[in-house]
């Protein structure tokens, strides 16, 4: 491995769909008023080159050697803090990484190497949207999309050009990253940012400490939004209903209450909406959550 002095790295951590895709297209437009890469158009299908994910095949077979299709989940643990070195020393683009992992230990090891770590952008969505998200995409039923949601200890199985990532429940992964105050930390939450996108992402790329004014953080959102077909829209605060029927929203609020409370989703009309007090979906979810302590390794597909 190089041993080039290592560049600290920003992580861009979510839960999936929960909005890495719109901020990393804003920072790669921003990125464009202070010089990177300035022959090239911003674009979606550069995210990847631009601001990295750390799963992708290529890292594990430059710094292991191998695909992670011939790798064990143990070793695709113990390589994680290795990626995350050789991007912070060997990687042109942005020093932003996007990340679904926990941040957590992952077979003894650290998921997110703190080593070339200087803070990170946590992106929340509501559950109650992301299970419709999540069956749209994988094009499963919505009990399918919920279970994956509710499973403790989720990997996301290797593909070829992805290698295996733990993902967690989608309360484990936000709790990872938000259950204790870290110094270069910052959690935004995706519904604020459609609501106020260049309010938001001014934050975002303040807290990344990028050269910029606020005219060229407003041209990169007002970008970002356009390109991924959300320019002037506005999502009403109900929307979820129209895909999730009642015993299904029970179901998840049973499950994520705690967390969904945390960051005021857990609003009066979720919880009549599901037939529960605030106190019920707490103490259900409170009880969930103590089960899923006890680790498990269930292995699928989003």
């Amino acid at each position: 491995m190089s041993q080039n002095p290592a560049t600290p790295l920003y992580w861009i951590a979510s839960y999936p769909h929960s909005g890495d895709q719109l901020v990393r297209s804003f920072l790669q437009h921003l990125s464009k008023s202070f010089g990177y890469r300035p022959q090239d158009g911003a674009a979606l299908e550069l995210l990847d080159r631009d601001l990295p994910c750390d799963v992708q095949a290529h890292f594990y077979e430059t710094v292991v050697g191998k695909h992670p299709r011939d790798m064990s989940e143990e070793e695709i643990a113990a390589a994680r803090p290795k990626i995350h070195e050789h991007i912070s020393q060997n990687y042109p683009g942005l020093p932003v990484v996007k990340t679904h992992a926990p941040r957590a230990e992952f077979y003894g090891f650290p998921s997110i190497n703190p080593k070339v770590s200087v803070g990170s952008v946590y992106l929340i969505r509501n559950p109650l949207v992301l299970a419709s998200a999540f069956a749209i995409a994988g094009k499963k039923d919505i009990t399918s999309a919920l279970n994956l949601l509710a499973t403790s200890e989720y990997r996301q199985p290797t593909s070829d050009t992805h290698a295996l990532e733990p993902w967690g429940s989608w309360s484990q992964n936000v709790a990872s990253w938000t259950a204790q105050t870290v110094d270069g930390d910052l959690v935004v939450r995706f519904e604020d940012i459609i609501a106020d996108p260049t309010g938001q992402l001014g934050r975002v790329a303040k807290h990344l400490k990028m050269p910029v004014d606020d005219k060229q953080i407003k041209s990169a959102a007002d970008a970002a939004l356009k390109a991924h077909g959300i320019k002037g829209r506005s999502i009403p605060k109900s929307a979820w209903k129209a895909g999730l029927k009642n015993d299904y929203a029970r179901a998840l609020v049973e499950i994520h209450a705690l967390q969904m409370s945390r960051f005021g989703y857990l609003t009066n009309d979720v919880l009549n909406y599901v037939g529960m007090t605030r106190e019920v979906a707490l103490n259900s979810s409170a009880k969930f959550e103590e089960l899923s302590r006890k680790p498990v390794s269930p292995v699928g597909n989003a």
